[in-house]
């Protein structure tokens, strides 16, 4: 799937890239910093750590959380996601945890840890798993960079996603755009996937998807 994503990149010209690009964009410029609605669940997605702990990406997004707490009511589940990745002895999740309880121990009753997956698409379908009901509307809390990834993964695993960006406001600086461009490529190769399980009806392939 990796082969044909790129192979369908360069036959476009990069037009497809940049579309995704442009979408991504949208996401990140526009999406609020707090959920319009009472949500049934937050979902926070992890973030590779750095010596077993959230780098400036992932204490944004976990600093969101704890601006939300004073802010709108809280839900029933936060849920933390993220197992171990790289070589750091503890998960993405654990370490989301302790920071938050550091700042604030009443969040405690509150926190649900996912300590198996490793990638954004793992992420929700781990979360899935934990919701009563799919159909409930769910707050994705993410970086504005990877927020759209997060919602249409979520969307295609039959959620009911709305965005939450950790940063209060879009900032195009380099760091960003060259996130940015690695996530459209990102996306389209999540695409090319979906359209080719769907094309051939391989159902292996698509239950990686949904």
């Amino acid at each position: 799937m990796l082969i044909l994503a790129v192979l369908s990149l360069v036959l476009s010209g990069g037009l497809f890239w940049l579309w995704r690009v442009l979408q991504i964009v949208h996401t990140a410029r526009h999406a609020p910093a707090q959920p319009p609605t009472f949500m049934h669940a937050w979902i926070v997605f992890g973030k590779q750590l750095q010596n077993d702990l959230p780098d400036a990406d992932f204490q944004q997004r976990l600093q969101r959380i704890l601006r939300l707490t004073k802010e709108v009511p809280v839900p029933q589940s936060i849920f933390l996601l993220g197992g171990k990745t790289g070589s750091n002895n503890v998960t993405e999740a654990q370490a989301a945890e302790d920071y938050l309880l550091i700042s604030d121990p009443n969040l405690q009753p509150y926190l649900l840890l996912e300590e198996a997956s490793r990638n954004t698409l793992e992420n929700l379908k781990q979360a899935r798993d934990y919701l009563p009901e799919r159909t409930l509307p769910v707050a994705l809390i993410s970086n504005r960079y990877h927020l759209h990834r997060c919602m249409v993964m979520a969307k295609g695993l039959g959620l009911n996603p709305l965005p939450v960006a950790a940063e209060a406001h879009w900032q195009a600086t380099a760091s960003n755009l060259l996130k940015i461009a690695l996530e459209g490529f990102f996306v389209h190769w999540y695409h090319t996937g979906a359209f080719i399980s769907k094309l051939l009806n391989n159902q292996r392939m698509l239950n990686k998807i949904h």
